[in-house]
């Protein structure tokens, strides 16, 4: 069953609703597509603009917990278009600045781009990113970005989701 503006609405609690919006997102976007760019990005753009936001951002936050921007684009190269969903994705959870970190980031990354699926499958992934100067330029990045996920909350950019739903939740649910 599909989310409503109803149950939005309708949820007491932040974590309730967090694990309401979460739900979706999985029937959505179950893990298996993630191996799958072309049916992810095909169920991303038939996907409301509030769940499309969150589900890009998804993967954004958990490397930003587990390492840096640099090794997101070593393990999440699949698609220059999902990179440029990612963007659009925290413009729409209304997370400007870290749009504007993340797109220059991705910036340093587009001329390497063809060389990321070679150097995410080496065993020396740290090495080539050092050889190619990104590790470095993605340092003051990394740094603004860290600083940008505290301002957010214990959940980072996943504190946006429940925020932004309570604002619009008709961007959260198939309009039919």
């Amino acid at each position: 069953m599909a989310l409503t503006i109803q149950q939005i609405c309708s949820t007491n609690s932040e974590g309730e609703l967090f694990k309401l919006l979460g739900s979706e997102l999985q029937q959505l976007f179950p893990p298996e597509l993630e191996n799958d760019p072309v049916v992810f990005l095909s169920r991303l753009h038939a996907a409301p603009a509030g769940l499309r936001a969150m589900a890009v951002t998804y993967e954004l936050d958990v490397s930003m917990a587990m390492d840096d921007l640099a090794w997101h684009f070593i393990n999440h190269h699949s698609s220059l278009e999902l990179a440029e969903e990612t963007i659009a994705g925290l413009n729409e959870l209304e997370a400007s600045e870290a749009a504007e970190i993340f797109e220059e980031a991705l910036a340093i990354l587009k001329p390497h781009w063809e060389d990321l699926e070679n150097a995410s499958q080496s065993k020396n992934a740290h090495d080539w990113l050092d050889a190619k100067g990104i590790q470095n330029q993605m340092k003051s990045l990394n740094t603004r970005m860290w600083k940008q996920l505290e301002q957010f909350g214990e959940n980072g950019l996943l504190s946006l989701w429940v925020a932004y739903a309570r604002k619009r939740p008709e961007r959260c649910v198939q309009m039919n």
